[in-house]
């Protein structure tokens, strides 16, 4: 199993910070030590926020991201500030709807695309997030999807449909 750092970036409001939760949540089954650290941007809704997330089969001496394993980014403000922390043998997931980003281990995703084809652009996470999941195989697939699934729950049957559609749409992105 190897150890990951990474770093979950893009607008406030896009849903990372929750994808950063879940990853750290489920991630808590299969490796001894995670950790989370969630930064916001000045202006939360719109402004650049990201989360730091590791994952260890050693103890973690700091939660801080200092290069990255794995990124997930989500717009060109956070492309342009992290890219360089990539690990030249780490994997990059770009949301190519909203930025551009070219270069070895990188996978861009048209992931506000999709989620707006699937009719709701706020599932953009989502797509990224199996995407992630589906090339690196950190976490079962079954299991991330009935996580998403179940806290998809609290918003009703259609994001719970959209979410589903939009895990399905990302894994197939990574594969």
């Amino acid at each position: 199993m190897t150890n990951h750092n990474i770093i979950i970036s893009g607008s406030g409001g896009q849903g990372l910070m929750f994808i950063g939760k879940m990853l750290a949540k489920l991630a808590v089954d299969v490796y001894p030590h995670v950790t989370f650290i969630p930064s916001y941007g000045a202006e939360v809704r719109g402004g650049t926020s990201h989360c730091q997330v590791r994952l260890s089969q050693d103890p973690i001496a700091t939660p801080l991201v200092e290069q990255a394993t794995l990124l997930v980014l989500a717009n060109q403000p956070s492309v342009d500030l992290f890219m360089p922390l990539l690990a030249a043998d780490g994997k990059a997931f770009v949301n190519s709807s909203m930025a551009k980003a070219a270069g070895p281990g990188v996978l861009n995703v048209p992931a506000s695309q999709t989620a707006l084809e699937i009719g709701d652009v706020q599932a953009t996470n989502i797509v990224l997030f199996a995407a992630l999941l589906s090339r690196t195989h950190i976490i079962d697939r079954q299991h991330a999807l009935d996580e998403v699934i179940h806290a998809s729950a609290r918003k009703g049957d259609r994001a719970t449909e959209i979410n589903r559609q939009a895990f399905e749409k990302g894994w197939a992105f990574g594969a």
